[in-house]
């Protein structure tokens, strides 16, 4: 047998609930699937609910652009790091250079890389980079190029930029998270008063016809393990 899918989404509570109320539409005083008390509560909850989870999908698509160009900032931290470093090895192994000004950037005299297992050890290894310079520098060395410590400090700025912004917009969804909370219990109530009902209404139909109807006012079903599954319903006049 078909298990039932109850939504577990805020989104795909909304979504449910609007396809309930929508399709309910269609019900005529002989001929009413969805009990009109039901249709009632449905259309002023989703007065209050629709903007709350609205708020929650913007949002929540907000914090997802933030952390995505926080992301691609650190790529292009990490790019220029691992690149400077490899560099500034090459270089002092081509110019015979002492082994000692690898010390300035943080690298050991052996020019290995660090591991980078975090954002906070990439921002570390930026920030040893741009300090190691000056010192380098004032020691009577060639300052770096290709890429130059200028440079790791324009990608270090730019990466703190973007990661300042996605803790505004955590908060944001925390909040829109905890609205929409408070009206979980009653939408999930009157998604599963409506499927109940809508089943009470037609129980001297056929399981498969029942789901069928279901299916129109946007509940969802999945095949058990080894079951084919059932066809999508199509819409019928309301007999």
């Amino acid at each position: 047998m078909p298990i039932y899918n109850a939504p577990s989404s805020d989104p795909d509570r909304l979504v449910t609930l609007e396809t309930i109320f929508t399709t309910s539409a269609a019900d005529t005083v002989d001929a009413r699937r969805l009990p009109a008390e039901d249709r009632t509560k449905i259309g002023t909850f989703l007065t209050s609910y629709r903007p709350v989870v609205q708020k929650l999908i913007e949002v929540s698509a907000e914090r997802a652009r933030e952390v995505s160009e926080k992301d691609r900032a650190q790529a292009g931290l990490d790019r220029y790091v691992r690149d400077f470093l490899v560099v500034l090895k090459r270089r002092t192994e081509r110019l015979g250079h002492e082994v000692a000004v690898l010390v300035h950037y943080g690298l050991p005299q052996s020019g290995d890389l660090p591991i980078f297992s975090s954002a906070a050890d990439l921002v570390k290894a930026a920030g040893e980079i741009i300090s190691g310079e000056a010192k380098a520098v004032t020691a009577g060395y060639p300052a770096m190029s290709n890429p130059s410590a200028d440079e790791v400090a324009d990608m270090l700025a730019a990466f703190q930029n973007e990661a300042d912004d996605v803790a505004p917009a955590e908060t944001a969804v925390r909040e829109a998270q905890l609205e929409a909370a408070k009206l979980r219990a009653q939408a999930d109530e009157l998604i599963d008063d409506a499927k109940e009902n809508i089943a009470h209404t037609l129980r001297k139909l056929p399981a498969p016809a029942v789901r069928r109807v279901l299916r129109l006012f946007g509940f969802r079903f999945t095949p058990s393990p080894g079951e084919q599954p059932e066809e999508d319903p199509v819409p019928t006049p309301v007999a």
